[in-house]
Formats: structure tokens, sequence, C-alpha cells
């Protein structure tokens, strides 16, 4: 599986299980949390997260946030559709 249209930025906060706040040249950006679960471990202020930009007008966030690199882990994806994109392809 292959992301299309990915960048790399630092995450600020998570107000609820939809959306996150990342940094993205300086400015404060909404973002698409593409799972629900707690992700706490890994989601903490300063992580360095990978997102996916979306080119649909009717989205309510511009990008997704597909990943995230934890120093014991490295990169760790939490786009949970990821299995069955894979699956299917």
């Amino acid at each position: 599986m292959i992301y299309k249209n990915i960048t790399t930025v630092r995450f600020i906060d998570r107000p609820n299980r939809f959306i996150a706040h990342v940094e993205i040249d300086g400015k404060t950006e909404t973002v698409h949390v593409k799972n629900t679960g707690r992700c706490k471990e890994l989601l903490i202020p300063g992580a360095e997260v990978i997102l996916s930009k979306s080119y649909n007008p009717k989205r309510k966030t511009a990008y997704d946030l597909i990943a995230v690199y934890k120093e014991t882990l490295g990169l760790v994806n939490i786009d949970s559709q990821a299995p069955n994109h894979v699956v299917q392809e």
C-alpha cells in the first residue's frame, strides 16, 4: 500500500478521538485521525507524525494522520483502514 501526498509534521494534541492538532509550517492545523483508539502512548506532544493530504473539497480537514514515529519502535502506522486496503491489493 502506497500513500500519496505525505508530509512529516509535529503533533500538538488530540482534543477528541476523531481529530488532532499538528504544526505545519509554523501554523496549527486540524487533521483527521484515522484511528479512534486511544493511542496515548504514541500521540504525545512533539511527536513526529505523517500526514496524507486529501484533495476532496467536501472534507472538513485537508489531512489524515496516518503514522507516528516512536523512538523505541520506529514508524507506527495508525491508519485502522490500512489492513483492509492491503488485503484488497
